[in-house]
């Protein structure tokens, strides 16, 4: 082999090594992500996170965040209109009819039988 073939040699053997090295941009981003997996994501993003119930329980161990669905708010009757309104309210099969599907959860902490708040 001649000196220039040797030269022509020695520099592409060192230019493919030092190509190597350099990272391929599109080998380093990820897929774009399906709908059903951006639906996933976005759930499992929704709510609140559990509160710390560290010393909410007084002297009672374990203490651990549970939800717990909470109580509806009922106003307090003043007109004749209202007192209907709260007699609707009394009947159970009523309670659902305007938001059937909304069931508010809060976070209490909770020690054998009892709950203690936040």
């Amino acid at each position: 082999m001649n000196s220039l073939t040797h030269a022509v040699l020695l520099a592409t053997s060192l230019l493919l090594s030092l190509l190597s090295l350099i990272p391929v941009s599109c080998l380093d981003k990820s897929p774009l992500p399906s709908p059903e997996g951006m639906l996933l994501e976005q759930k499992i993003r929704l709510g609140s996170t559990p509160p710390s119930c560290h010393n909410r329980c007084i002297q009672c161990n374990p203490c651990t965040a549970v939800q717990l669905p909470t109580l509806p708010f009922r106003p307090n009757p003043v007109s004749p209109s209202r007192v209907r309104e709260a007699h609707q309210m009394d009947d159970p099969s009523s309670y659902g009819n305007q938001y059937s599907n909304y069931k508010p959860l809060g976070w209490k902490c909770s020690c054998g039988d009892h709950l203690y708040n936040p």
